[in-house]
């Protein structure tokens, strides 16, 4: 009795339903003959311990009895095969616990045979010890365990048994997943990790990756029973199953499933699964990329996969308010942002966890970036559905960019010592294999195929053994993938915008004959509609915030190493630039892309057009900029092609302050680039550089089509009409015309010359050019009021409306660069006025001035007289008053007024009188006017003397006078070639513009000429003795 009493006050009995069961369990424990009673009472406690860890762990039971004690676990699972096995045992040993577990494991519905352990109403307990999921369960059954081994330090073998067990059977569950043919423990997985990491702020969440990577070292240990590939690739495809078929940008699960791959990360060979199986099908086409679980990440924008959609945003346009498109804009930017960052953790974890992860990565990005260069082609633009079949889509393009700048973030700083690291030549490098692209760190593809910014004439292959570090591998794929992404989907984006315009103004005309709801009017409207949601879809894209910050830095840190490899072989410190650039030009320069200089021209027109405000967030950062202009702009010895170096031009012009009725407002809007143009250390080069680019373009020796030459020039025209106001740079420009005008016969024109003559070139075909094409307009407005074109079929009729367009686009484009030439003109020749005059070039100022002056005030301008004049861009009140102003300019020299009176194909007494006449009708000041008719009667005087001296020599014999121009020749001189002789002034003015003889096309130089003495000596004899006998 007195066993059974102590039995009754012993803890531990509670374990039990009964005393008379405990007393049961006692006595089998005691029957060991010769054993210690205090031994057998420890015993007994350990085995009643271990029943109750066992229970607790795994929620399982042999005993249904309800116990008053709350020391059991409220609900467990009754094991009753198990009790039948074990004769009616009552409680778990050590020993049968694998059994236990696994026939756990296997119970069909184990929520049935929950039962009760005690009288509280706990329905949580019940769902837990009822977890059909086995996986679930195991995890659960861990945390359980994991709680136990802080509060029960006495049983921390027995319950690091457990975990072996747990383990074993979480490992086996994924191994063998036929065991449980009614389960997917692959998606338990996934669905486990994400509750638990996603929703949870507890420490579970770190306790769910400790028994992740305790089961994953358990998969290894075990690998005859299935590898880690075998086990983690049916959980990856689920991952890209939802990505390709489930997910959208917006949706929170995308995070989600960037989070789960982050997993993946934690050990090499949870990598090589994950990077397994984001290989592509097809190495070398690019479409292939988006096909793989990194290419489903990357492919997740705004921007449809192809034009004709899904379009998941900006749907109907024309019917949202300004601030409804830009609150859509910021609500797709942000889980843009959030989604590539995630990304980049993604794959920069992967690079940190060994040399041979760190190849696997760059080389999928460098054959990724190769696969798809051929978006950059120009007949990918033509050919879109062929295109989308071969090539990633732009939204996938781009989130591989901002990856890519998030790569280059530690260097992407202006002065950075890390630029110094990178090696130009890595661009001359090819891998032989991937054994050799691993241990050199070459990964890009197909840079050695590029046009560099210098040709390598010498054909100089650089060191074969030189190895590359991550950062300039970073650095070149980088501009490599904004090359065919960034690059490419901005030119799109231009096109697409011009095409909107045209059907825009298309829909105008068509809208205006009759209901919107009727053909054509509809068609044209959806076209409309459809096109601008593209363009809202690709400018969010395009301006995401993240990325234009990258991208502007990384451009700044770019131009910083451009400038500084310009002037320094050896690049192992910063060297300040100091004009002239030395003679010697690096070698370097041969290996580097020119696209990597197309990249910052193109970025920095992108920003001016679209984001002009992240320029003064910039500051003196800009600084970089103009010193790469600069460098490079004046300097063919850097930088041969002088496409680019006109795109420097251009990109200065996007550095000009903004104007008045831009955008950007307030004085901070253009305190930075205003200092710029003032402040800049080298800014006093800014004029000589900028003249030398101009006539670079004329002096290609390449064929440059006469629209893009004056596309080029027209950004030039802003800048100099911006510094022409600056007294720094007004002084330089009158200091180069100064040196040309004692330089101008030299053998080699001096710039200013040159410059000065491609004005007058340019202004005269301009013009011309845009008086034809009024002509035209004239006539076929003309046409079509009179109604000659209703009698036409309708498919004539719109061939008509078609050509009168396109005419009146290309009047647009002559009159506008026409403006410009001429206010250049005006604007120079206000302070530089005697190299205007002098004998090489002084008749054709003069003449190209009486010319279009008489075009624009004389009987002529009748034929100019078309309707909506603004709309082309034709202003001939303004026109006037520019070049009447270069009359009034360089009206004080006698020269000038010689050359205007001498001109008798447009010259006339009444030519100023008629312009008196528009002056003031347009409202020019009295001051002007009378300044314009003192001007006439200084010609008219001027006129009346050449024209008794024309007379005197009127019978001058043919080998006196000039073969070309047919006048009397001052300075006879014989061509070297054909033998001809001409006048000096002639030939020099023809030699401006082409440098060959005009009677054979020989070349030709002004130092080749030769004398003719005795011609000379004779003209003067023949010209003194007419003036005596007159």
């Amino acid at each position: 009795m007195s066993e059974k009493r102590d039995l009754a006050q012993n803890p531990f009995t509670a374990l039990f339903t009964s005393v008379d069961h405990a007393e049961q369990f006692s006595a089998q424990s005691l029957a060991t003959p010769n054993e210690n009673p205090q031994d057998k009472e420890d015993d007994t406690q350990n085995k009643m311990d271990i029943n109750w860890m066992i229970e607790t762990v795994f929620l399982i039971t042999l005993d249904k009895e309800v116990f008053p004690y709350d020391d059991r676990p409220s609900r467990c699972v009754y094991m009753s095969e198990m009790f039948e096995t074990l004769e009616g045992q009552t409680w778990w040993e050590m020993n049968n616990l694998e059994q236990a577990v696994f026939e756990r494991l296997l119970l069909p519905n184990p929520g049935a045979d929950v039962i009760n352990l005690s009288k509280k109403d706990d329905l949580n307990a019940a769902s837990l010890a009822g977890e059909s999921q086995v996986l679930r369960y195991l995890y659960q059954c861990y945390i359980r365990q994991h709680k136990l081994l802080s509060q029960k330090m006495n049983l921390s073998r027995e319950l690091e048994t457990c975990r072996n067990v747990i383990l074993m059977n979480a490992r086996i569950c994924l191994q063998q997943c036929e065991l449980y043919p009614t389960q997917n423990p692959h998606q338990q997985f996934l669905d486990l990790y994400e509750e638990e990491t996603c929703f949870t702020l507890s420490s579970d969440g770190d306790l769910l990756l400790r028994f992740f990577d305790e089961l994953v070292q358990q998969i290894e240990d075990n690998a005859e029973d299935g590898s880690v590939p075998q086990v983690f690739q049916p959980v990856l495809h689920i991952i890209m199953s939802r990505l390709t078929k489930e997910l959208s940008l917006l949706n929170p699960g995308v995070i989600k499933a960037i989070d789960f791959l982050s997993f993946f990360t934690r050990k090499p060979s949870l990598a090589q699964v994950l990077l397994d199986h984001s290989s592509p099908k097809d190495w070398n086409k690019g479409k292939a990329y988006e096909q793989t679980l990194l290419g489903s990440l990357f492919s997740l924008s705004c921007i449809p996969r192809t034009e004709l959609g899904p379009y998941e945003f900006f749907e109907n346009p024309s019917t949202r308010t300004k601030q409804d498109i830009e609150a859509t804009e910021s609500s797709i930017q942000q889980p843009l942002t959030n989604m590539c960052e995630k990304v980049y953790q993604l794959l920069f974890a992967i690079i940190k966890l060994s040399p041979d992860h760190r190849h696997r990565i760059l080389q999928w990005l460098g054959k990724c970036i190769y696969a798809n260069l051929g978006r950059t082609k120009i007949w990918s633009s033509q050919m879109p559905q062929l295109f989308t079949q071969m090539y990633a889509s732009d939204g996938f393009c781009l989130n591989l960019c901002s990856i890519m700048l998030r790569l280059c973030k530690p260097f992407s700083e202006p002065k950075s010592a890390k630029l110094l690291k990178i090696q130009p030549t890595y661009c001359r490098m090819v891998a032989a294999s991937d054994k050799q692209a691993k241990e050199r760190g070459i990964h890009a593809e197909g840079l050695p195929k590029e046009t560099f910014l210098i040709p390598n004439e010498e054909n100089q292959t650089p060191s074969t053994e030189e190895t590359y570090n991550f950062i300039t591998e970073c650095f070149f794929l980088t501009h490599q993938c904004i090359h065919m992404s960034f690059h490419a989907v901005h030119e799109k984006f231009l096109k697409l915008n011009q095409e909107l315009h045209r059907v825009q103004r298309l829909y105008n005309e068509v809208r205006g004959q009759g209901n919107d709801e009727v053909e054509p009017v509809r068609s044209i409207k959806k076209q409309m509609e459809k096109g601008m949601t593209l363009y809202l879809c690709l400018k969010t894209a395009l301006t995401e915030p993240r990325l234009l910050e990258m991208s502007f830095n990384f451009h700044l840190a770019t131009a910083t190493w451009l400038s500084e490899i310009a002037i320094n072989e050896d690049c192992k410190t910063f060297e300040s630039v100091k004009f002239p650039l030395p003679e010697i030009v690096p070698s370097t320069l041969t290996c580097v892309p020119e696209f990597i200089m197309g990249n910052v021209t193109d970025f920095t027109l992108f920003l001016q057009r679209f984001k002009e405000d992240m320029y003064e967030v910039a500051g003196d950062k800009l600084e970089n900029l103009m010193t790469l202009i600069l460098v490079y702009m004046g300097s063919p010895e850097r930088m041969k092609n002088p496409h680019l170096r006109a795109e420097l031009a251009e990109t200065l012009a996007a550095l000009l302050p903004a104007e008045s009725g831009s955008s950007a407002k307030g004085i901070m809007s253009w305190f930075s680039r205003e200092q710029l143009f003032v402040k800049h250390p080298l800014i006093e080069h800014l004029a000589e550089k900028l003249l030398n680019v101009f006539v670079s373009i004329e002096m290609t020796g390449q064929s440059v089509q006469f629209e893009q030459k004056f596309n080029y020039r027209r950004p030039m025209y802003m800048v100099l009409e911006h510094i022409w106001e600056i007294a720094l740079h007004r002084k330089c420009i009158k200091r180069l015309a100064g040196e040309a005008e004692t330089r101008i016969e030299d053998t080699d024109p001096p710039l200013f010359l040159r410059f000065i003559n491609l004005l007058i070139n340019d202004a005269i075909f301009l013009l011309d050019e845009a008086f034809d094409y009024m002509t035209q307009i004239k006539d076929k407005q003309a046409e079509k009021d009179r109604g000659d074109w209703n009698s036409l079929e309708p498919q004539q009729r719109q061939e008509n409306e078609n050509t009168l367009r396109q005419v009146a686009m290309l009047a647009r484009y002559h009159n506008m660069m026409g403006n410009y030439t001429i206010h250049s003109l005006e604007l120079v020749t206000r302070e530089i006025k005697s190299i205007f005059c002098h004998k090489s070039m002084v008749d054709r100022i003069a003449g190209m001035l009486n010319y279009f002056l008489l075009h624009l005030v004389g009987p002529k301008q009748r034929n100019f007289n078309v309707k909506d004049k603004n709309e082309i861009e034709f202003k001939p009140h303004q026109m006037v008053s520019d070049i009447t102003q270069i009359y009034l300019n360089l009206g004080d020299n006698e020269a000038f007024c010689m050359a205007v009176s001498a001109d008798g194909r447009s010259y006339s007494p009444e030519l100023f009188q008629k312009t008196t006449s528009v002056l003031q009708k347009i409202g020019k000041s009295p001051t002007m006017i009378n300044q314009v008719d003192s001007l006439r009667d200084k010609i008219e005087i001027v006129r009346v003397r050449q024209a008794a001296e024309e007379e005197l020599y009127a019978d001058a014999p043919d080998e006196f006078l000039d073969p070309i121009m047919g006048t009397l020749m001052k300075d006879p001189v014989i061509l070297p070639s054909s033998k001809n002789i001409v006048d000096r002034a002639v030939i020099a003015r023809h030699i401006l513009s082409d440098q060959t003889d005009p009677f054979n096309r020989s070349p030709l130089s002004l130092d080749m000429v030769v004398p003719d003495v005795d011609l000379k000596r004779r003209i003067d004899i023949w010209t003194q003795e007419k003036k005596r006998s007159s």
